[in-house]
């Protein structure tokens, strides 16, 4: 049998299989899903509890520097609740930004 021959059958049997779809299954979590997502809820929730307390921190030390005329402690504190509100606000578009980025993706 000489390689051309064997090429041409070869090729006779490709056209001959049938022409089938590639399967495309649908999204399926891991084994372990839910712990992730346990452990991802945990951070979040420590994640909101932090920038409450910068918020309230930043208002304490603002406070304290204004009542005890302490420049450097009003300044660090209007510091901090304009930061705890930056925060904030990317702790609210975090997981749309996330999700859509996502979608977009897929």
């Amino acid at each position: 049998m000489s390689l051309t021959h064997v090429i041409s059958e070869s090729l006779a049997q490709i056209h001959l299989l049938p022409a089938q779809d590639i399967p495309n299954p649908g999204p399926q979590a891991p084994p372990g899903a839910g712990a992730i997502e346990d452990v991802v809820s945990y951070l979040r929730w420590i994640a909101g509890i932090c920038i409450l307390g910068l918020f309230f921190g930043g208002i304490v030390a603002a406070t304290a520097g204004r009542l005890w005329d302490h420049h450097g402690s009003g300044r660090l504190g209007a510091r901090m609740i304009v930061g705890s509100l930056a925060l904030a606000v990317l702790f609210g578009l975090g997981y749309t930004l996330v999700s859509q980025f996502a979608a977009s993706a897929a």
